[in-house]
């Protein structure tokens, strides 16, 4: 029986490779997309407040296995019934069906000013997301007017192609 199991061990273990030496990795699988755009970065916030965003920032996706996107930005955003209360932003998010970020905003108002920490979690695909935000304060005096909690909806236009874009490829 010991030698009926170490001969099927031995014939198992010579059989089996892992891999042919002759293959080669295909850097760029057919059937995959991966774009690098310059974006325009276009959004609504919601809470009790109403406040649009506007930037410019950076947006890799595609789909390999799964649709995916990333991207950072730099921009604004106002207060829409009140515009001299409004922030400079800068902010990092990724999508693949859920959506998950977070921006560094910095408010101002004629004489004051604050800075919010503002986690984004959500659902999101490419370069669209709708997410749940919260404004953590990050200085002891809050202005008045701020959300704390919101409903964000994002999009990112493309501006410019990036080298390295999917379209910048020749066709095979």
């Amino acid at each position: 029986m010991r030698a009926l199991c170490f001969l099927l061990l031995f014939i198992v273990t010579f059989c089996m490779k892992a891999q042919d030496g002759e293959r080669k990795v295909q850097p760029y699988r057919p059937g995959a997309e991966v774009h690098d755009e310059l974006t325009l970065l276009v959004g609504y916030h919601q809470g009790n407040e109403g406040f649009a965003e506007l930037g410019i920032g950076r947006d890799i996706y595609g789909i390999v296995h799964h649709p995916f996107g990333f991207g950072y930005h730099l921009g604004s955003e106002v207060r829409v019934d009140r515009p001299e209360l409004f922030g400079v932003k800068v902010g990092v998010y990724v999508t693949g069906g859920v959506a998950m970020g977070v921006q560094l905003i910095q408010y101002f108002e004629p004489g004051e000013g604050c800075t919010a920490l503002r986690p984004e979690i959500g659902i999101g695909i490419f370069k669209a997301k709708l997410t749940y935000a919260y404004n953590i304060g990050l200085a002891s005096d809050r202005l008045p007017g701020i959300n704390t909690h919101m409903l964000s909806l994002t999009y990112a236009l493309r501006m410019l192609r990036l080298p390295g874009d999917v379209a910048e490829r020749p066709l095979h």
